[in-house]
């Protein structure tokens, strides 16, 4: 048969081949050989795995491949369940830390004399907190400015009663003097017109010039005695208007005074101070006062999720400072868009760079109350 004739012919020649090698040295006979013969095996053994990995894919293809049905029904969306708002958050006392500053006073800085506080003491409403090196200087001002008060006061009252009796005795008695001069100038004078010609006109004329003299004297006394008991009104009015002036500038005075001491606002406790007997108040201010009341966490929305989030929403606050996680409600949102403060620690948590911030008010203040600014994360539940 052919077949046998080839394979025959196979072996004839394989046996001719390894009879003429065998005059061959060892090596040189051998390594050909064995070459051919393992490179042929291996391209065998490879083609055969190859063919079974593309049996099994084209398998596992076919096994996987979803019916239409299946098909339609992973194309259609399944509804999901609304998981809330995410955000991160800080927490807050009341509205706000309150930033307590002192104004310049007369042009000058305002430097801390005296510090009637400590940090993390409690204050009330009214209680003096601080004093500035300037409260002797204005204090003195003030003073002066009521010493200014009590003169006009006795101007008012001296133009208001006129002149003193003793005045008005005394013009009295001059207008009396020039009254009997005036009487014995005129009996002169007529005793010497009685004479007729044993006077001369020379002295008739003397005479009747002290006569006159004497006469407008006399007008002029009773007018200084008359303007002596008159109050004129414009004299009232210039004194009034002096006295309210000096009443302003005591008000002033004083105003400045109390300025140099510092009051606290509200009930609360002072967080930190800022500014140190001797030191001058900058913008910071003296210190910074939490004041009493509520505890907020005041959390950033992103402002596409604002729309989600509605006053009255209950919320979970976690943070790492927290055992527990806590619990509180939305009670206010903020009317405007504002540039997020707070960046996430962690790149996968909540983070938008425009928010809304809202504020929810905390069930269990007391947990929060020693831990101001925390940094908490916040789940608003639909």
């Amino acid at each position: 048969m052919r077949a046998g004739g080839r394979d025959g012919a196979r072996v004839q020649v394989s046996t001719r081949s390894q009879m003429s090698c065998m005059h061959m040295p060892r090596v040189v006979q051998s390594a050909p050989l064995q070459r051919h013969m393992c490179g042929h095996a291996a391209f065998r053994w490879k083609t055969a795995v190859l063919c079974a990995v593309a049996a099994a894919c084209l398998s596992s293809l076919s096994c996987q491949t979803p019916t239409p049905a299946e098909s339609a029904a992973s194309q259609t969306p399944q509804p999901t369940a609304d998981a809330g708002v995410g955000a991160i958050g800080f927490v807050e006392p009341g509205h706000g830390l309150i930033r307590i500053a002192a104004r310049s006073l007369g042009g000058q800085p305002s430097i801390v004399a005296r510090l009637l506080v400590q940090e993390d003491g409690a204050v009330h409403a009214g209680q003096a907190i601080a004093e500035l090196d300037s409260k002797k200087q204005l204090e003195a001002a003030w003073r002066q400015a009521q010493a200014r008060i009590d003169v006009a006061r006795s101007r008012l009252a001296q133009v208001q009663a006129g002149a003193k009796p003793s005045e008005v005795a005394a013009q009295q008695a001059e207008i009396d003097r020039i009254s009997t001069e005036l009487e014995n100038a005129e009996k002169e004078h007529q005793r010497h017109v009685s004479l007729g010609q044993n006077v001369s006109s020379s002295q008739l004329d003397t005479l009747r010039l002290r006569v006159d003299t004497t006469t407008r004297a006399l007008a002029t006394a009773r007018e200084r005695l008359a303007s002596l008991t008159e109050v004129r009104p414009v004299d009232v009015e210039l004194a009034q208007a002096e006295l309210a002036e000096a009443v302003r500038n005591e008000e002033r005075a004083r105003a400045e005074f109390e300025a140099s001491l510092i009051y606290s606002p509200a009930d609360g406790r002072v967080v930190k101070i800022h500014a140190w007997p001797g030191e001058q108040v900058e913008s910071d201010g003296i210190l910074e006062l939490a004041p009493a009341g509520p505890m907020y966490v005041v959390a950033e929305i992103a402002e596409s999720d604002i729309g989600r989030v509605k006053v009255g929403q209950r919320a979970t606050i976690r943070a790492a400072a927290l055992p527990t996680p806590l619990e509180g409600s939305v009670e206010r949102i903020a009317l405007k868009v504002l540039q997020n403060e707070l960046t996430p620690i962690d790149p996968a948590s909540f983070s938008d760079k425009r928010v809304v911030n809202a504020w929810i008010k905390v069930d269990n203040e007391a947990a929060i109350a020693q831990l101001l600014h925390l940094r908490v994360d916040v789940i608003i539940h639909p």
